[in-house]
């Protein structure tokens, strides 16, 4: 192969193929004008037909580009301007003319590299580029040569390492420095602005494409956060309003609730005038990031954390929520409190905003942004894993028992990782985007239970059931599958016994979510009611979480001929509660109005009696013992607070006033400062112990 180059000109004649195509046609035979059936092959079969093929080709066209088809070759044709002798050099150069430019008539339009050893060399420089394929017998670049371009360093050091020791090591360097010389003649002004710039950490909108390489790792604030991501694309184009910018397709790690996967998210850059610093981007390559390796530690630690919470976690969190609002706006909340962890159950009952992911050992096709560009997107499930709109390919989510199984993420996985995590805020009773590094771990109440204020044998009841019903509700069954597995525990009585706390007290001393639901959360149109109720205990059976449904009163009451609306919301609750496989605390204090059916349904039922002094001396001691402010609360005057008819809940709230009374004066806790308390609030408990004496009744 001769150690040059053969230039090709635009002006010379363009390759064609000898042949055009000929088509195999089949023939059919018309009856009345319709196609006839069934046509037996023999009478399809002419015994005049020729073995072999005809050629024919294109003559004049016209203005619709429409061929007139001739079967003699064209006089005007000439040779291949490529052909056996081309394909001996090492290099073909095509050339195009250049107009309106004063300092050049030719520029190149392409290269093709021939040479089985300069392709050698070409594979260590090109290794991973998108795009390229170096085996190819006619290795081909075009464009803005955007792979020899990107990888300039990387040749410059591969020709650089080149020996001469044997005859294909000449050969090779002879060919390599044919290929840099053409391309320095070419780019060599733009190849030292974009180095002289990236020196001085600075680019320019037009040299934007030079200072990113596909598969090199980019970072971007996304939300506020530190983000990672590979570069798979980019180019120019313009955004959703039209105004021109520079987009870039990026690839970073995320969990589907199944497996982790790769995701995309587009981009831009908007143009500005002069040059800009490069961190000032809104993307730029982590490299020239002021602390890269620090920044690069933060990620992969973080990236790590979120590998560890894959699949349902029971957490608490500090920090920003959010959510894709009606009008494509990100609505904010503060949570503070316990969440849980859960992108599968995220996809089920967000199936709009689902997560779908590429696996991870899955080669995808490059996504390509359209000249007109595309939204500058930031939110999470662009479709990847499945078809343009957005759904699972096979039409149902990733097997979620195969959440352990997943292959340990690559410390570039972990660096590239979603600083996002979906879930379930407990207190705001919302599903969100979480942030990974605002999830702390849960501060366990841990004598809760302890200094819960029951008969001894109570407690051990409850804590008893609810802890073998977990453990072995797949043994209980009814004759329908699913059906009766669940555990129903009535607690009743009077306001302030410790109702509540009982349910929350058994959460947390399991260590499992406590879900608490009241009437205003499933509303009272009977027609949503049950969709929200089936959604929230499927909720509560995923996370084996304790359901707490508070003032139970409007869904156990009696039913009545003349309430049809409330009448259908009890029967829903009925129905069902059947197929709950959980434990639920129902509380009321309006026992006597139960309808007949709960009984049945319910399992134990327990009955909250007014607190005795010896009850209400525990409560006071626990309240005092629970505040690290100190006081001076003798045990005579203790006996003398327990005397008081209080429940629990009154006892809390004098307290808490007392202790900002003390604070106020800078005081430690006195008797006189919850003395002070019980006089200026003395009407409302006199009215709430008057009212409670009237219906003390009902728990005789």
């Amino acid at each position: 192969m001769p150690s040059s180059i053969r230039s090709l000109s635009a002006s010379s004649a363009s390759s064609s193929d000898d042949d055009q195509a000929i088509t195999n046609g089949v023939k059919r035979v018309l009856v009345n004008g319709d196609a006839k059936k069934n046509v037996e092959p023999e009478e399809l079969c002419d015994p005049g037909m020729k073995s072999g093929l005809k050629h024919l080709y294109s003559g004049k066209e016209d203005k619709k580009g429409r061929y007139q088809w001739q079967d003699t070759i064209p006089e005007d044709i000439g040779d291949p301007a490529e052909n056996a002798e081309t394909a001996k050099w090492a290099l073909l150069v095509r050339n195009v003319k250049v107009y309106n430019d004063p300092r050049r008539v030719l520029a190149i339009h392409s290269i093709v590299i021939q040479s089985p050893l300069l392709k050698k060399l070409l594979i260590g420089v090109v290794k991973n580029y998108p795009g390229v394929t170096v085996g190819l017998n006619r290795l081909e670049f075009s464009g803005r040569f955007e792979p020899l371009i990107h990888r300039w360093t990387e040749l410059q050091a591969a020709i650089g390492a080149l020996g001469d020791q044997t005859e294909d090591d000449r050969t090779t360097k002879a060919h390599a420095h044919l290929l840099q010389d053409i391309l320095i003649k070419e780019f060599k002004t733009l190849i030292d602005t974009s180095q002289d710039m990236k020196s001085k950490r600075v680019m320019t909108y037009e040299h934007l494409w030079t200072l990113f390489q596909p598969g090199a790792v980019v970072f971007a604030r996304q939300d506020g956060q530190e983000t990672a991501m590979t570069l798979q694309e980019s180019k120019y184009g313009v955004d959703a309003k039209g105004a021109p910018c520079f987009w870039l397709i990026c690839k970073y790690v995320d969990w589907d609730g199944a497996r982790f996967g790769s995701n995309k998210l587009n981009l831009s850059i908007p143009l500005y005038n002069g040059t800009r610093h490069i961190t000032q981007l809104r993307v730029f390559p982590l490299e020239y990031h002021s602390d890269a390796e620090a920044l690069r530690a933060r990620l992969i630690e973080r990236g790590a954390k979120a590998e560890l919470l894959a699949g349902p976690n029971y957490k608490a969190y500090h920090g920003i929520g959010w959510r894709m609002g009606s009008y494509g706006t990100k609505d904010k909340h503060n949570v503070t409190g316990r969440i849980v962890i859960d992108t599968y159950g995220w996809n089920r009952f967000n199936p709009s905003f689902a997560v779908f992911v590429t696996p991870l050992t899955q080669k995808d096709p490059v996504q390509s942004i359209s000249e007109s560009g595309g939204e500058d997107s930031g939110d999470e499930g662009d479709g990847e894993g499945g078809d343009d709109s957005g759904m699972p390919l096979d039409g149902h989510f990733a097997d979620e028992e195969d959440a352990a199984k997943h292959i340990p993420l690559t410390t570039e996985q972990k660096l590239t990782c979603s600083p996002l995590l979906r879930g379930y805020s407990l207190k705001s009773k919302l599903w969100l985007n979480f942030f990974v590094n605002c999830v702390k771990e849960i501060e366990w109440q841990k004598d809760a239970f302890d200094r819960l204020v029951l008969p001894k044998n109570q407690k051990e009841l409850i804590l008893g059931f609810t802890e073998s019903q977990r453990k072995y509700r797949e043994s209980f069954d009814d004759v329908i599958e699913g059906k009766g597995r669940g555990m129903i525990i009535l607690l009743c009585g009077p306001p302030g016994v410790g109702k509540t706390l009982t349910a929350e007290s058994v959460a947390e001393e399991m260590k499992v979510p406590l879900y608490m639901m009241s009437a205003g959360d499933l509303g009272l149109d009977p027609r949503r009611v049950e969709t929200k109720l089936q959604d929230i205990l499927e909720m509560c059976t995923r996370w084996n979480s304790v359901l707490l449904l508070d003032e139970a009163d409007v869904f156990l009451e009696q039913r009545s001929l003349h309430e049809l609306e409330r009448n259908k919301l009890v029967s829903i609750f009925l129905r069902v509660l059947e197929y709950y496989e959980g434990t639920m605390f129902l509380t009321t204090n309006r026992v006597q109005t139960f309808d007949p059916a709960f009984q049945s349904r319910i399992h134990i039922s327990l009955d909250y009696q007014e607190l005795s002094i010896a009850s209400r001396r525990t409560v006071w001691t626990n309240f005092l013992s629970s505040s690290a402010q100190e006081h001076t609360i003798t045990k005579s005057q203790l006996e003398n607070l327990a005397r008081m008819n209080m429940n629990g809940r009154q006892i809390k709230n004098i307290l808490k006033i007392a202790r900002l009374l003390a604070s106020r004066k800078e005081a430690k806790l006195s008797h006189d400062h919850i003395i002070t308390t019980l006089e200026v609030t003395q009407h409302l408990h006199n009215e709430t112990q008057f009212s409670e004496r009237n219906r003390g009744t009902i728990y005789q």
